[in-house]
This record gives structure tokens, C-alpha cells and sequence, in this order.
């Protein structure tokens, strides 16, 4: 019973490496010397439907070459978006096509990987030092762009920032206000303008908004006032000692202000060298004296070193931690006027990608 489970995989695994090869050896049939490049797409997409997660992936690679040799610009530029949008910038495995293929097939991907500007990795971005309470006036949303880039963000017909993007992480501040009056998506659009290809990519918030509890009253305010009988005259005098469990914590001590002592003025000038004046300078300040300029020199570098070695370290940047949901408990008020315990979290539904028509 064994041996014919084990014949039977070996038969089974035989049949997948033979349905494997039989699509490409298939497409590669119709990608020869005068290849039919309709008869290949239309292949491959129909093959697609049924293939294996890998391959599926390397046929998600060849399609948009074949639709960009049948000059089909709207089909090559969706396909390309979908790739990169699906599997990013990672390559499969597309060495078994011929040399006539081959060599046409790199140099269309090469061209499309220099300028397209994809944005992948995105993620919020959650500080050492954010408060757990409270609403943030904007969110910070981290992400890496393959490409350098023009940039646009927008809400609806509001403009909100724009400027240029070198290749690299990126930080996008978004602003959330009135975006806590009632759970809902609120999406940004980020416009990519890379030479002649413009990508627009949204930026999708979700605030999710549930009510806990009643909030609690504002506290019972404590007011001390002196007893009926207390004279409302001040202390003039007197010691206060706190104690802890016998031991001295605090002490405080108030004396009364003493008349100052009596004062007379002196009589007429005196002579010099008596006092209460001192002896004469012997330099009058009213003198330059002479700096030898080496001396001066060598002053000047000592400061200028001392200046720079002590100059304080920059600032580091602030530490961050990339996260898929952020919460936030503040309190808000009811249609009822009912004052709530409310918490508001925010995450980021994923989005595509897309190639604008020219």
C-alpha cells in the first residue's frame, strides 16, 4: 500500500513538472524567429488563470512586454502597474525564453525599473513621545519609493503639499482635522510624476471611532477658608514643621522684618591714600597697554578650538516604530449633549496604484 501512495506522488509530482514545462515550451513555440506576439499574449493569459502562485507571478512578468510589441500602450502601462504593484520590484524566473526573446525582454524591463515610481512599505509611524491621549492635529505615514519623483498630495480639490522625492524613505504628514467627527475612509491621493509617466497612489485613513464610557465629572474642588473666628491679621512671626511618620520632612521658618540700623553720612572729602579711599593705581586705566600680536594670535586660535570642541552633538532625529494601527482615547460629547470616553483608531487600507492615461 505504501510503495503505491509513494508511486502515485512520484506520478503526480511527474505530471506538474510536465504541465510546468508544457506552458513555456508552448509560449516559446510561439516567440521563435517570426514570433506571434497576439497568438502568445492570448495564450499565456488563458494559461494564466490555472498556473501555480510562481508562475503566475513570471507570466504577471511577460504580459506586459508582449502587449507593449503589439503597441498596445494602455494594456502595457495597466499590466506593468499591476506587477509592481502585486510582487514590487522582485524578479522571477524568466531564463528559459529564447535568445531572440531574450535580449528585448531585459532591455524593456530595465527601461521601466529606472523610472517607475513605485511606492511600497507603507507604513504609520508611531514616536517614542506621543501622548496615548488626545487627538493629534496629523499623523506621520513612512514609505520607500523606488524611483525619484515629482510629488502631489491632495484631498478632494485641496492641494496639500507637493515638492520633489529622491529615491529612498519618505515621511508624508497627513492632516486629520475633522476627520474624528464619525468613523469612516478618507483617502489622499498622492500624484508620481516621473518624466512623461504620472502614477497616482492613494493614501487611504480609516478612523474607526467607538465610545467606551460616561467620562467621569470634573473633581470635587477643595477650598479651605479660615474658621469664623480666625483674626484675619497676618502672621508677623512664626515656625511650621511637617512630620512623616516621626521624621522631620519640612521646615519653615518666617521672622519679622527688623528696622534697619541707623545711618549717618560722612563728613567732607579726605586725602587721598586715607580712607575710606584706597591708594591710588599706579596704571592709569585711561592707558592702552601693548599686545604682543603672536600672543593674540595664539588667544584667538586657544578660543576658536575650546569654541569648537565644545560645540553641542546635532540633535538626533526622532525614533520611530512602523505600525499598522494607531489609537487614541479622548473625550468627546453625544448628540445629547452626554460627555463620553471615546477611543479613535487609525489604520491604512491597502491601495493600488495606477498609470494616469496621457
Amino acid at each position: 500500500m505504501i510503495k503505491r501512495i509513494a508511486a502515485g506522488l512520484l506520478i503526480a509530482f511527474a505530471l506538474t513538472a510536465a504541465l510546468r514545462a508544457d506552458w513555456r515550451t508552448e509560449l516559446n513555440a510561439r516567440l521563435g524567429r517570426n514570433p506571434d506576439y497576439r497568438a502568445a499574449l492570448d495564450y499565456l493569459v488563458e494559461q494564466s488563470k490555472t498556473l501555480e502562485p510562481e508562475d503566475k507571478q513570471t507570466a504577471a512578468f511577460i504580459l506586459p512586454f508582449l502587449a507593449a510589441r503589439l503597441d498596445d500602450k494602455e494594456g502595457e502601462r495597466t499590466l506593468v502597474a499591476d506587477y509592481f504593484e502585486t510582487y514590487f520590484d522582485n524578479d522571477p524566473d524568466f531564463g528559459f525564453l529564447n535568445e531572440y526573446t531574450l535580449r528585448n525582454f531585459i532591455a524593456f524591463w530595465i527601461s521601466w525599473k529606472r523610472v517607475y515610481p513605485l511606492v511600497h512599505d507603507v507604513n504609520l509611524l508611531s514616536y517614542s513621545r506621543t501622548p496615548a491621549t488626545g487627538l493629534p492635529a496629523s499623523i506621520d505615514v513612512g514609505f520607500e519609493l523606488l524611483n525619484e519623483a515629482f510629488y502631489r498630495v491632495s484631498l478632494g480639490p485641496y492641494i496639500l503639499e507637493g515638492g520633489h522625492w529622491p529615491k529612498g524613505f519618505h515621511i508624508l504628514t497627513i492632516p486629520l482635522r475633522d476627520l474624528f467627527a464619525r468613523s469612516g475612509t478618507y483617502e489622499f491621493v498622492l500624484d508620481l510624476k516621473a518624466g512623461d509617466l504620472i502614477v497616482r497612489k492613494p493614501v487611504r485613513v480609516q478612523v474607526e471611532i467607538a465610545d467606551i464610557a460616561p467620562s467621569r465629572g470634573p473633581a470635587p474642588e477643595e477650598r479651605f477658608a479660615p474658621p469664623p473666628a480666625t483674626s484675619a491679621k497676618p502672621i508677623q512671626e512664626g515656625e511650621i514643621l511637617v512630620y512623616i511618620d516621626g521624621k522631620l520632612v519640612l521646615r519653615s521658618r518666617k521672622i519679622a522684618a527688623r528696622p534697619a540700623p541707623f545711618t549717618f553720612p560722612l563728613g567732607g572729602p579726605l586725602m587721598r591714600g586715607q580712607k575710606p579711599y584706597m591708594p591710588p593705581p599706579t596704571n592709569d586705566p585711561m592707558m592702552m597697554n601693548g599686545v604682543n600680536i603672536v600672543d593674540a594670535l595664539a588667544l584667538a586660535y586657544k578660543a576658536i578650538k575650546d569654541l569648537v570642541a565644545k560645540k553641542p552633538p546635532r540633535p538626533s532625529a526622532p525614533s520611530y516604530q512602523k505600525v499598522s494601527v494607531l489609537s487614541f482615547a479622548y473625550s468627546r460629547t453625544t448628540s445629547a449633549g452626554q460627555s463620553v470616553s471615546a477611543r479613535a483608531s487609525l489604520s491604512l487600507p491597502p491601495a493600488r496604484a495606477v498609470i494616469l492615461k496621457e
